[in-house]
Parts: C-alpha cells; structure tokens; sequence
C-alpha cells in the first residue's frame, strides 16, 4: 500500500510539474507574438510543447504501471488506459495540422469541467481530512468556472487571448496536481506512521512473525 501511495505521489508531482512548465512557456510565448510571423511560430511551438507534456505524462504513467505490475491489476490497467490517453492526445497534437489555440481552449474546457465535476463528487464520499476537503472542494469548484468561462469566450479570443488562457488553465493544473501530491505525502507519511507504531507494538518484528 505504501509503495503504491509513494507511487501515485511521484505521478502526480511529475504531471504537476509537467503543467507548470507549460503554463509558463505559455506566457512566455504569448509575449512573443508581436506580428504574424512570431505568431504562427509561437503557435507551433505551443502546440509542440503541449504534444510533448502529453507524451512526457503518458509515459510517465506507464513506468507506474510497470512498477506497479500484475499483483495489482486494477491500477495497472489505470496507469496503462491512462499513458495511451496521454500519448494519445500528444500524438495527435503533434500530427493534426488543424489545431489551433482556440481549439485547444475548447479541449481545456472539457478537461476542467470532467476533473470538476469528479472532485465534487469525491469530495462528498472521501473521509479526508477538513483541509484536504476544502482543498478538492475549492478546485473541483473553479475548474468548473475555468470550463464555463473558456467555452463562452473562445469564439471572442484571437490566438493571443487563447494562449494567455491556455498559460493560466495550465499554471492552475500543476497547482491542483500538486496540492494532490501533497495529500498523497501526507497518507504516504500516515501509512509510515502506522507501520512505525505497528512494528514498535510487536517489538520490532514483522507483523506476521510469531511472538516469541
């Protein structure tokens, strides 16, 4: 259980950190676009890095499943499903001429209002602490108002706009990712705590040795 809290931890710390960088080349690409040329450039830069924080997480979920391996199948076949998503999507970033910043205004919409109404709903059911509550709570709440506002303002936005949006959806990801990091940290030092106590308890032993 321990290995795989540590695990998930690790996942999420590199997705978060993976959004972050995005979300700030982003920025520092929005910036660039002074005239059409630098435009068109910076956009097909974007899109690249995008493609490739994709594949970069898709792969990253799948060296989880392989840590993971057979003994637990329900999480291997999550990190696997997961990684082709990912790859997928980076894939088909990398391929389609057609995408546009604006388009992937609508794509990061979906995202958030999907996470949004999924943390809403664990939020209810998950005995975590108060703080931690709050926590899912408040961003399943303002990932379903970065849905609703992206998808009422991309047809208004010019690439400019989109980018910027796209730079602030992104930053917010990697924060949410890695507020979940940290509750994983927090269960991981738990699960420690408890095996600490458990090991003092039997003097030192493994759980299921014999007393002597």
């Amino acid at each position: 259980m321990l290995k795989s809290i540590k695990l998930q931890q690790s996942i999420l710390l590199i997705h978060g950190v993976l959004a972050l960088c995005l979300g700030l080349a982003l920025f520092y690409l929005r910036s660039a676009m002074t005239n059409q040329i630098f435009e068109a450039v910076a956009i097909v830069i974007a899109v690249t890095l995008a493609a490739a924080a994709l594949v970069l997480a898709g792969i990253a979920d799948w060296f989880a499943a392989f840590n993971e391996g057979a003994k637990h199948l329900h999480r291997l076949t999550f990190y696997l499903l997961s990684g082709l998503a990912l790859a997928l999507a980076g894939v088909f970033l990398g391929i389609y001429s057609q995408v546009s910043m604006r388009r992937l205004v609508i794509f990061a919409a979906i995202h958030a209002v999907a996470f949004g109404v999924l943390a809403l709903a664990l939020t209810g059911r998950a005995s975590r602490h108060a703080l931690e509550r709050r926590g899912i709570y408040l961003f399943g709440t303002l990932s379903i108002v970065f849905s609703g506002a992206m998808t009422g303002l991309a047809g208004q936005m010019d690439e400019r706009a989109a980018t910027t949006t796209l730079g602030v959806y992104f930053c917010f990801v990697g924060t949410k990712l890695l507020f979940l990091a940290w509750i994983s940290h927090r269960a991981a030092r738990l699960v420690e705590k408890v095996n600490m106590n458990v090991k003092h308890r039997h003097g030192g032993l493994p759980i299921d040795h014999p007393a002597m």
